[in-house]
């Protein structure tokens, strides 16, 4: 009998599927690497459309402010301007400022009524024409302004002349840069611009005696105001309780010469400033401070810095700081065109006459009514852009019955207490581009063409 054949030998049950085991693996293994080399590029790209729109809105941003600086260079012409032969009517028809108004809703006709045809509000001392208020600065009035459409073909030198090396590469492109003329851009911009002269100057505290009786009963009035009086109640951080007087000391301290606490005398003797020599450490505050520092003895340089004083918080900062300010020069005046209807008190109270104190300045009704006379008188419910001079708002005061300080009423334009022009403005300039903002802040002080650039914050 034949043996038989040998049978092949069978692999193992573990050996079975290795093959496609080592697929799927490997598969899996590619497909992690292209997910993941998809997400790193993907955010790669993410982010140099980023970096690109970061640059796009920080350039949007300084046009905002460019386009401010402009603004305020037109305003100082109109200011300079002399009332009597100033027609309002004419600005409709003035091609650097028509724009402006056309945008603010100002009509020519609109003007000429104002004016009567001439250069000044009927029966009274003239107009301040605020132009930073009237015109909105933004992306559609600078595209209102020039000829920004893409399609339209470049005119006057307006848009990128010339062959560069990239045109052959990617002549669609080339093409499409070509087209874009001046004021043709991705994105938009806004600026908010605030006349630092309606605020109060913390610099003027320690500008000698004849100008601190004058200002200091002022931030008296603003910081002692009854619906403040919650901003003293508590300590701050630094264990520091103090009152209303005690923090303008303190503001004072903070900037004169000496190391010596000041003390109030607002009912001195003629010559005799405000502060007066004290007895006291004026560092002495500042010693359970942690770390220990010194009052600075010289002047406010931003109002951040006001932080560092004794009795200024958080708390008295979101009070007042809309309301303070330390940028414009030490000799400027209170604009009495501002809008604040607490800063129209501090007006109304530096026009009074201190001889002759009116107990009804202290009545809040009656403050109110005053109030709503001066805005009737400049228009301000239609026109919120059309100010008034000094003389018109001394006459307004008094026809509410308030004797006005005899200085101010003998020489109503050279006095040393409010104005109606301003030269320092501070501008909030918003660029937006893609999902990337970038905002800038400045105080320009209108000192040459297009005004001295005095503060600069980029956030």
């Amino acid at each position: 009998m034949r043996a038989p054949f040998p049978q092949p030998r069978r692999r193992g049950r573990q050996e079975r599927g290795v093959a496609l085991l080592i697929a799927v693996i490997s598969i899996a293994v590619l497909t992690a690497l292209a997910v993941d080399f998809a997400y790193t590029t993907r955010v790669d790209l993410q982010l140099a459309a980023n970096g690109r729109d970061e640059v796009r809105a920080y350039y949007l941003a300084r046009s905002a402010i460019g386009l401010s600086r402009l603004l305020m260079r037109f305003q100082k012409q109109l200011d300079s301007a002399p009332l009597g032969g100033l027609n309002l009517g004419s600005l409709a028809s003035n091609p650097a400022i028509a724009p402006l108004l056309q945008q603010a809703g100002v009509s020519q006709a609109d003007l000429s009524q104002l004016s009567g045809g001439g250069g000044g509000m009927p029966g009274g001392g003239g107009m301040a024409i605020q132009l930073w208020k009237m015109a909105r600065v933004d992306c559609q009035m600078l595209q209102g302004m020039v000829n920004s459409d893409p399609g339209d073909k470049p005119t006057g030198g307006t848009a990128r002349s010339g062959k560069f090396a990239f045109d052959d590469e990617f002549p669609e492109k080339a093409g499409e840069m070509k087209s874009i003329s001046f004021g043709g851009f991705q994105g938009c911009f806004l600026a908010q611009i605030q006349d630092e002269e309606e605020k109060l100057n913390l610099n003027k505290l320690d500008s000698g005696a004849l100008a601190g009786m004058a200002i200091v009963p002022r931030f008296l009035d603003l910081f002692g105001d009854k619906r403040f009086e919650f901003l003293y109640e508590k300590e701050d951080a630094n264990g520091t309780k103090i009152t209303a007087p005690e923090t303008l000391i303190a503001l004072h301290d903070w900037m004169d010469a000496d190391n010596v606490a000041s003390a109030l005398n607002l009912n001195g003797q003629a010559g005799q400033g405000p502060f007066q020599p004290g007895f006291s450490d004026e560092n002495t505050p500042y010693d359970r401070y942690e770390p220990r520092f010194k009052a600075k003895n010289a002047p406010f340089d931003t109002l951040d810095e006001a932080y560092f004083v004794a009795g200024v918080h958080d708390r008295f900062m979101a009070a007042f700081r809309d309301r303070l300010t330390v940028y414009p020069d030490i000799n400027s005046r209170l604009n009495v065109n501002t809008d604040d209807p607490l800063m129209l008190y501090v007006a109304i109270l530096s026009v009074a006459d201190p001889m002759r104190p009116d107990p009804r300045l202290r009545d809040p009704l009656f403050i109110d009514q005053v109030i709503q006379k001066i805005r009737l008188a400049r228009m301000y419910a239609v026109f919120p852009g059309l100010g008034m001079t000094v003389q018109d708002f001394v006459s307004v005061v008094q026809g509410a019955g308030v004797a006005v300080n005899a200085s101010i009423g003998n020489n109503v334009a050279g006095n040393r207490f409010v104005g109606d022009k301003t030269n320092t403005w501070s501008i909030k300039a918003v660029g937006e581009a893609g999902d990337v903002q970038k905002t800038l802040h400045a105080v320009i002080r209108a000192d040459g063409a297009l005004g001295k650039i005095v503060y600069w914050r980029e956030e």
